[in-house]
Protein backbone atom coordinates (compact mmCIF):
# COMPACT_ATOMS: atom_id res chain seq x y z
CA UNK A 1 0.00 0.00 0.00
CA UNK A 2 1.64 3.87 -1.22
CA UNK A 3 2.20 6.30 2.02
CA UNK A 4 0.82 9.04 0.63
CA UNK A 5 2.47 12.64 1.21
CA UNK A 6 1.28 15.14 3.25
CA UNK A 7 0.31 18.10 1.80
CA UNK A 8 3.12 20.81 1.22
CA UNK A 9 0.96 23.41 3.92
CA UNK A 10 0.54 20.60 6.48
CA UNK A 11 4.61 19.25 6.06
CA UNK A 12 5.16 23.51 6.83
CA UNK A 13 2.90 23.00 9.45
CA UNK A 14 4.20 20.52 11.29
CA UNK A 15 8.06 21.84 10.62
CA UNK A 16 7.40 24.89 12.49
CA UNK A 17 5.91 23.12 15.67
CA UNK A 18 8.65 20.84 16.26
CA UNK A 19 11.12 23.62 15.65
CA UNK A 20 8.51 25.93 17.61
CA UNK A 21 8.40 24.37 20.54
CA UNK A 22 11.72 22.58 20.47
CA UNK A 23 13.47 25.44 20.46
CA UNK A 24 11.32 26.54 23.34
CA UNK A 25 12.45 23.17 25.62
CA UNK A 26 15.46 23.71 24.35
CA UNK A 27 15.45 27.44 25.86
CA UNK A 28 14.03 26.39 29.34
CA UNK A 29 16.83 23.46 29.40
CA UNK A 30 19.46 26.26 28.95
CA UNK A 31 18.24 28.37 30.91
CA UNK A 32 17.88 26.03 34.35
CA UNK A 33 21.21 24.55 33.21
CA UNK A 34 22.57 28.68 33.64
CA UNK A 35 20.13 29.34 36.94
CA UNK A 36 22.01 26.44 38.62
CA UNK A 37 25.30 27.54 40.15
CA UNK A 38 27.28 25.35 39.59
CA UNK A 39 26.17 24.78 36.53
CA UNK A 40 24.03 21.91 35.66
CA UNK A 41 20.88 20.18 34.23
CA UNK A 42 19.56 16.92 35.68
CA UNK A 43 18.59 14.59 33.60
CA UNK A 44 15.26 14.21 35.19
CA UNK A 45 14.99 17.58 34.29
CA UNK A 46 15.82 17.32 29.99
CA UNK A 47 13.42 14.22 30.31
CA UNK A 48 10.38 16.71 31.92
CA UNK A 49 11.33 19.66 29.77
CA UNK A 50 11.07 16.88 26.12
CA UNK A 51 7.55 15.87 27.77
CA UNK A 52 6.37 19.55 28.33
CA UNK A 53 7.32 20.35 25.16
CA UNK A 54 4.95 17.01 23.55
CA UNK A 55 2.18 18.41 25.90
CA UNK A 56 2.35 21.89 24.23
CA UNK A 57 2.74 20.38 21.02
CA UNK A 58 -0.56 17.89 21.51
CA UNK A 59 -2.44 20.85 23.27
CA UNK A 60 -1.77 23.10 20.10
CA UNK A 61 -2.33 20.63 17.88
CA UNK A 62 -5.68 19.78 19.43
CA UNK A 63 -6.69 23.65 19.28
CA UNK A 64 -5.75 24.02 15.83
CA UNK A 65 -8.33 20.63 14.87
CA UNK A 66 -10.66 22.34 17.17
CA UNK A 67 -10.50 26.01 14.78
CA UNK A 68 -10.50 23.66 11.47
CA UNK A 69 -13.59 21.55 11.89
CA UNK A 70 -15.63 24.41 13.43
CA UNK A 71 -14.43 27.00 11.03
CA UNK A 72 -13.16 29.71 13.71
CA UNK A 73 -12.05 32.01 11.09
CA UNK A 74 -15.45 33.02 9.58
CA UNK A 75 -16.46 34.03 12.92
CA UNK A 76 -16.94 37.89 13.26
CA UNK A 77 -13.97 39.00 15.34
CA UNK A 78 -15.47 40.13 18.66
CA UNK A 79 -16.43 36.10 19.15
CA UNK A 80 -13.69 34.89 17.22
CA UNK A 81 -11.07 36.89 20.34
CA UNK A 82 -13.38 35.24 22.54
CA UNK A 83 -13.16 31.90 21.61
CA UNK A 84 -9.64 32.16 21.17
CA UNK A 85 -9.04 34.09 25.03
CA UNK A 86 -11.27 30.91 26.40
CA UNK A 87 -9.36 27.87 24.38
CA UNK A 88 -5.75 29.37 25.45
CA UNK A 89 -6.98 30.09 29.43
CA UNK A 90 -7.90 26.17 29.06
CA UNK A 91 -5.02 25.19 27.16
CA UNK A 92 -2.78 26.97 30.02
CA UNK A 93 -4.80 25.03 32.69
CA UNK A 94 -4.15 22.12 31.45
CA UNK A 95 -0.63 22.54 30.62
CA UNK A 96 0.13 24.05 34.55
CA UNK A 97 -1.89 21.20 35.97
CA UNK A 98 0.39 18.70 33.42
CA UNK A 99 3.54 20.32 34.11
CA UNK A 100 2.77 19.58 38.20
CA UNK A 101 2.46 16.24 37.48
CA UNK A 102 5.38 15.47 35.36
CA UNK A 103 7.57 17.54 37.40
CA UNK A 104 6.32 15.54 40.68
CA UNK A 105 6.87 12.18 38.63
CA UNK A 106 10.22 13.08 37.83
CA UNK A 107 11.31 13.55 41.36
CA UNK A 108 11.05 17.66 40.93
CA UNK A 109 9.78 20.56 43.78
CA UNK A 110 6.82 22.51 41.60
CA UNK A 111 4.44 20.44 43.95
CA UNK A 112 5.53 23.06 46.88
CA UNK A 113 3.89 26.03 44.82
CA UNK A 114 0.85 27.95 46.13
CA UNK A 115 -2.51 28.60 44.55
CA UNK A 116 -1.40 32.29 43.39
CA UNK A 117 2.20 30.92 42.21
CA UNK A 118 -0.01 28.40 40.20
CA UNK A 119 -2.19 31.30 39.04
CA UNK A 120 0.51 32.97 37.88
CA UNK A 121 2.06 30.33 36.22
CA UNK A 122 -1.10 30.17 34.37
CA UNK A 123 -1.30 33.54 33.37
CA UNK A 124 2.12 32.95 31.80
CA UNK A 125 1.53 30.09 29.78
CA UNK A 126 -1.86 31.89 28.52
CA UNK A 127 0.68 34.71 27.41
CA UNK A 128 2.79 31.67 25.77
CA UNK A 129 -0.33 29.84 24.40
CA UNK A 130 -1.45 33.60 22.97
CA UNK A 131 1.58 34.31 20.98
CA UNK A 132 1.06 30.79 19.38
CA UNK A 133 -2.70 31.47 18.49
CA UNK A 134 -1.51 35.08 17.23
CA UNK A 135 1.27 33.33 14.71
CA UNK A 136 -1.03 31.08 13.81
CA UNK A 137 -3.97 32.93 12.80
CA UNK A 138 -1.85 35.44 11.27
CA UNK A 139 -0.71 32.55 9.18
CA UNK A 140 -4.27 31.45 8.65
CA UNK A 141 -5.56 34.87 7.70
CA UNK A 142 -2.98 35.22 5.04
CA UNK A 143 -3.60 32.02 3.56
CA UNK A 144 -6.87 33.11 3.36
CA UNK A 145 -6.81 36.41 1.65
CA UNK A 146 -3.84 34.87 -0.75
CA UNK A 147 -6.20 32.25 -1.77
CA UNK A 148 -9.12 34.63 -2.12
CA UNK A 149 -6.87 36.64 -4.07
CA UNK A 150 -6.25 34.17 -6.68
CA UNK A 151 -9.38 32.93 -7.10
CA UNK A 152 -10.46 37.03 -7.42
CA UNK A 153 -7.47 36.80 -10.03
CA UNK A 154 -9.02 33.81 -11.76
CA UNK A 155 -12.83 35.12 -11.96
CA UNK A 156 -11.54 38.51 -13.58
CA UNK A 157 -9.12 36.99 -15.99
CA UNK A 158 -12.29 35.01 -17.43
CA UNK A 159 -14.63 37.77 -16.92
CA UNK A 160 -12.05 39.23 -19.68
CA UNK A 161 -11.66 36.77 -21.73
CA UNK A 162 -15.11 36.66 -21.72
CA UNK A 163 -15.56 40.68 -23.20
CA UNK A 164 -12.47 40.14 -25.42
CA UNK A 165 -13.91 37.17 -27.17
CA UNK A 166 -17.75 38.99 -27.25
CA UNK A 167 -15.68 41.83 -28.88
CA UNK A 168 -13.62 39.83 -31.47
CA UNK A 169 -16.97 38.33 -32.34
CA UNK A 170 -18.30 41.76 -33.01
CA UNK A 171 -15.47 42.18 -35.55
CA UNK A 172 -16.10 39.96 -38.27
CA UNK A 173 -19.78 40.61 -38.57
CA UNK A 174 -18.91 44.43 -39.04
CA UNK A 175 -16.43 43.82 -41.28
CA UNK A 176 -17.85 41.40 -43.72
CA UNK A 177 -21.14 43.80 -43.78
CA UNK A 178 -19.13 46.80 -44.88
CA UNK A 179 -16.78 44.35 -47.59
CA UNK A 180 -19.82 43.13 -49.20
CA UNK A 181 -21.46 46.03 -49.67
CA UNK A 182 -18.52 46.91 -51.45
CA UNK A 183 -18.12 44.00 -53.60
CA UNK A 184 -21.83 44.00 -54.53
CA UNK A 185 -21.31 47.43 -55.99
CA UNK A 186 -18.89 45.68 -58.65
CA UNK A 187 -20.36 42.38 -59.40
CA UNK A 188 -22.80 44.00 -62.24
CA UNK A 189 -20.30 46.83 -63.54
CA UNK A 190 -16.81 45.07 -63.54
CA UNK A 191 -17.46 41.09 -62.77
CA UNK A 192 -13.35 40.27 -63.05
CA UNK A 193 -12.78 43.36 -60.32
CA UNK A 194 -15.91 41.89 -58.10
CA UNK A 195 -13.89 38.26 -58.34
CA UNK A 196 -10.09 39.91 -57.12
CA UNK A 197 -12.38 41.41 -54.08
CA UNK A 198 -13.89 38.32 -53.35
CA UNK A 199 -10.36 36.74 -53.63
CA UNK A 200 -8.77 39.25 -51.19
CA UNK A 201 -11.88 38.99 -48.69
CA UNK A 202 -11.50 35.60 -48.19
CA UNK A 203 -7.84 36.16 -47.86
CA UNK A 204 -9.00 38.15 -44.93
CA UNK A 205 -11.75 35.79 -43.26
CA UNK A 206 -9.03 33.24 -43.52
CA UNK A 207 -6.63 35.53 -41.52
CA UNK A 208 -9.50 36.58 -38.83
CA UNK A 209 -10.38 33.00 -38.19
CA UNK A 210 -7.17 32.06 -37.51
CA UNK A 211 -6.73 35.17 -35.14
CA UNK A 212 -9.54 34.42 -33.51
CA UNK A 213 -8.18 32.00 -32.03
CA UNK A 214 -5.08 33.82 -29.91
CA UNK A 215 -5.27 37.42 -28.10
CA UNK A 216 -2.55 38.49 -29.88
CA UNK A 217 -0.71 37.97 -33.10
CA UNK A 218 2.51 39.34 -34.35
CA UNK A 219 2.15 43.05 -35.97
CA UNK A 220 3.74 41.73 -39.28
CA UNK A 221 0.38 39.06 -39.56
CA UNK A 222 -2.01 42.08 -38.87
CA UNK A 223 -0.43 44.42 -41.54
CA UNK A 224 -1.03 41.21 -44.42
CA UNK A 225 -4.66 41.72 -43.35
CA UNK A 226 -4.23 45.45 -43.73
CA UNK A 227 -3.26 45.48 -46.76
CA UNK A 228 -5.32 42.93 -48.02
CA UNK A 229 -8.40 45.06 -46.65
CA UNK A 230 -6.67 48.10 -48.54
CA UNK A 231 -6.43 46.32 -51.72
CA UNK A 232 -9.67 45.72 -51.48
CA UNK A 233 -11.22 49.15 -50.70
CA UNK A 234 -8.85 50.22 -53.55
CA UNK A 235 -10.93 48.42 -55.83
CA UNK A 236 -13.72 50.30 -54.92
CA UNK A 237 -12.41 53.55 -54.26
CA UNK A 238 -9.71 53.80 -57.30
CA UNK A 239 -7.96 57.03 -57.31
CA UNK A 240 -9.79 58.66 -54.33
CA UNK A 241 -7.77 55.52 -52.24
CA UNK A 242 -4.04 56.28 -51.35
CA UNK A 243 -1.95 54.58 -48.78
CA UNK A 244 1.45 54.48 -48.15
CA UNK A 245 3.77 52.53 -45.19
CA UNK A 246 6.58 53.92 -42.62
CA UNK A 247 7.18 50.63 -40.86
CA UNK A 248 10.09 50.15 -38.25
CA UNK A 249 11.24 46.43 -38.73
CA UNK A 250 11.62 45.98 -35.31
CA UNK A 251 7.97 46.36 -34.17
CA UNK A 252 7.06 43.76 -36.61
CA UNK A 253 7.29 40.88 -33.51
CA UNK A 254 5.56 43.20 -31.20
CA UNK A 255 2.38 41.69 -30.30
CA UNK A 256 -1.29 43.10 -31.02
CA UNK A 257 -4.37 42.52 -30.59
CA UNK A 258 -6.12 40.69 -33.96
CA UNK A 259 -8.15 42.59 -36.74
CA UNK A 260 -7.46 46.02 -34.39
CA UNK A 261 -5.30 47.99 -36.85
CA UNK A 262 -7.36 46.57 -39.79
CA UNK A 263 -10.56 48.02 -37.58
CA UNK A 264 -8.84 51.39 -37.23
CA UNK A 265 -8.09 51.59 -41.10
CA UNK A 266 -11.84 50.85 -41.80
CA UNK A 267 -12.97 53.38 -39.89
CA UNK A 268 -10.75 55.82 -41.42
CA UNK A 269 -11.80 55.14 -44.67
CA UNK A 270 -15.65 55.23 -43.51
CA UNK A 271 -15.33 58.24 -42.01
CA UNK A 272 -12.82 60.36 -44.01
CA UNK A 273 -12.05 59.22 -47.06
CA UNK A 274 -15.41 57.91 -48.17
CA UNK A 275 -16.89 61.49 -47.10
CA UNK A 276 -14.66 63.64 -49.25
CA UNK A 277 -14.97 63.81 -53.08
CA UNK A 278 -11.87 63.78 -53.92
CA UNK A 279 -10.57 61.00 -51.62
CA UNK A 280 -7.79 61.26 -49.66
CA UNK A 281 -4.27 59.47 -48.00
CA UNK A 282 -4.33 56.88 -45.34
CA UNK A 283 -0.60 56.66 -43.96
CA UNK A 284 0.16 53.90 -41.36
CA UNK A 285 3.53 54.00 -39.06
CA UNK A 286 5.33 52.21 -36.72
CA UNK A 287 8.55 52.94 -34.19
CA UNK A 288 10.13 51.79 -30.95
CA UNK A 289 10.05 54.10 -27.83
CA UNK A 290 11.07 53.05 -24.59
CA UNK A 291 8.72 50.67 -23.17
CA UNK A 292 6.47 50.47 -25.79
CA UNK A 293 5.84 50.19 -29.72
CA UNK A 294 3.49 53.14 -31.08
CA UNK A 295 1.80 52.30 -34.06
CA UNK A 296 0.04 55.65 -36.04
CA UNK A 297 -2.73 55.58 -38.17
CA UNK A 298 -3.04 58.85 -40.20
CA UNK A 299 -5.83 59.56 -42.54
CA UNK A 300 -6.93 62.78 -44.29
CA UNK A 301 -10.37 64.04 -42.33
CA UNK A 302 -11.39 66.15 -39.59
CA UNK A 303 -12.29 65.13 -35.92
CA UNK A 304 -15.82 66.31 -36.55
CA UNK A 305 -16.85 64.01 -39.13
CA UNK A 306 -15.23 60.73 -37.31
CA UNK A 307 -17.56 59.25 -34.46
CA UNK A 308 -15.76 59.36 -31.36
CA UNK A 309 -17.95 56.66 -30.15
CA UNK A 310 -18.15 54.24 -33.36
CA UNK A 311 -17.82 51.05 -33.35
CA UNK A 312 -13.88 50.91 -34.24
CA UNK A 313 -12.94 53.59 -31.55
CA UNK A 314 -14.84 51.77 -28.83
CA UNK A 315 -13.68 48.74 -29.94
CA UNK A 316 -10.06 49.38 -29.84
CA UNK A 317 -10.54 51.17 -26.21
CA UNK A 318 -12.27 48.04 -24.74
CA UNK A 319 -9.75 45.55 -25.66
CA UNK A 320 -6.44 47.55 -24.83
CA UNK A 321 -7.69 47.99 -21.53
CA UNK A 322 -8.68 44.07 -20.79
CA UNK A 323 -5.60 43.01 -22.40
CA UNK A 324 -2.96 45.53 -21.01
CA UNK A 325 -4.68 47.10 -17.95
CA UNK A 326 -3.43 50.15 -18.48
CA UNK A 327 -5.14 53.31 -19.41
CA UNK A 328 -4.38 55.95 -22.24
CA UNK A 329 -2.98 53.13 -24.46
CA UNK A 330 -5.42 54.67 -27.49
CA UNK A 331 -5.69 58.16 -28.81
CA UNK A 332 -7.38 60.06 -31.79
CA UNK A 333 -6.39 63.82 -32.23
CA UNK A 334 -6.50 66.39 -35.06
CA UNK A 335 -2.57 66.07 -36.36
CA UNK A 336 -3.14 68.26 -39.10
CA UNK A 337 -5.60 71.17 -40.63
CA UNK A 338 -6.80 68.05 -42.85
CA UNK A 339 -5.45 64.92 -40.70
CA UNK A 340 -6.39 62.53 -37.98
CA UNK A 341 -4.14 60.42 -36.26
CA UNK A 342 -5.28 56.96 -34.48
CA UNK A 343 -2.51 56.66 -32.34
CA UNK A 344 -1.85 53.07 -30.46
CA UNK A 345 1.10 52.41 -27.85
CA UNK A 346 1.52 48.47 -27.24
CA UNK A 347 3.52 48.17 -24.30
CA UNK A 348 6.93 45.82 -24.03
CA UNK A 349 7.53 42.76 -21.61
CA UNK A 350 10.64 43.89 -19.55
CA UNK A 351 13.17 41.64 -20.07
Amino acid sequence: MAIQKLPNKTRIYYLCQFIGWGGYGLAMSVFSYLYRTPHELPQNEIISNISLCVVAFGLTHFFRIIFKRNAWIEYPLPKLVAVVLFSNFLMSALYVATTLLITGWFGLDLNELGWEDISLLVVNYMTLFLLWSVIYFAIAFFSRYRREEIERLKWENALKEFELNKLKSQLNPHFVFNALNGIRSLVDEDPIKAKSAITQLSNILRNSLLSDRARTIPFSEELKTVNDYLNLEKIRFEERLRFSNDLDPNTFSIQVPPMMIQTLVENAVKHGLSKRVDGGNIAISSRMEKGFAEIRIDNTGTLAGTDSDGFGILNTLHRLELIYNKPDLFSIVQSGPEVVSAIIKIPIPSK
